[in-house]
């Protein structure tokens, strides 16, 4: 898919879409802000959903992931691509344009469906920032929080060890880059209700509800 085809559906008459990144560090309550966004009725669009999707038995990307790294288990892999960055590289190759073009047509299939306005979409991914996917679309929500908040969270949600958290937390971009490139910045470092009514405010702000 060429870079900037999901993002030309926001200027296309017949497919109206006003596409937002969500993005954040690992652990930063991405995931929570995307729930408050689909609680109040805006679309989500959820990468590390349509992965699981792909890497199901019955997914796009589960041979493929066998044949390069003998599983598909995405625990085990989690571990491999934040120790090999060849590991990490081949996981993008095989994953990433079949989450680009199930991405395209899940936006395409919500295109239009408000009479009268845009439709708001929310695209919630990782590596937005990263890829430089951000700059198609027509803004970016970073989800900020401090970096000893997202390390403890590794360690007691996902039960890493002290040294995989650092792992995990060093082998992505600096917090100061997220934020540079952030259109609306949502600070997660008081309580989820905090958080939520950020994510209230910005959609009232924004007149999509």
């Amino acid at each position: 898919m060429r870079k900037g085809q999901i993002s030309n559906l926001s200027t296309r008459s017949e497919n109206p879409v006003e596409l937002w990144g969500l993005t954040g560090g690992v652990a930063s309550g991405k995931s929570a802000a995307a729930r408050f966004f689909a609680e109040l009725g805006i679309a989500v669009i959820d990468a590390d959903q349509i992965v699981r999707e792909l890497s199901a038995p019955a997914g796009a990307g589960y041979n493929l992931l066998l044949q390069r790294f003998g599983t598909a288990d995405r625990k085990a892999l989690r571990e491999l691509i934040f120790k090999d960055p060849a590991a990490r590289r081949d996981l993008e190759a095989i994953l990433h344009p079949l989450v680009q073009a199930e991405t395209l047509n899940r936006t395409q299939a919500l295109a239009g469906t408000i009479p009268g306005q845009r439709t708001p979409v929310i695209y919630e991914a990782a590596l937005l920032v990263e890829t430089g996917r951000y700059r198609t679309m027509n803004g970016l929500i970073v989800v900020d929080c401090p970096r000893e908040l997202r390390k403890k969270r590794l360690m007691t949600r996902d039960g890493h060890s002290p040294e995989l958290a650092e792992q995990i937390l060093n082998s992505q971009i600096s917090d100061e880059e997220r934020r540079a490139a952030a259109t609306v910045l949502l600070e997660n470092r008081g309580s989820l209700e905090d958080l939520r009514e950020k994510v209230k405010d910005f959609v009232r702000n924004q007149g999509w509800r």
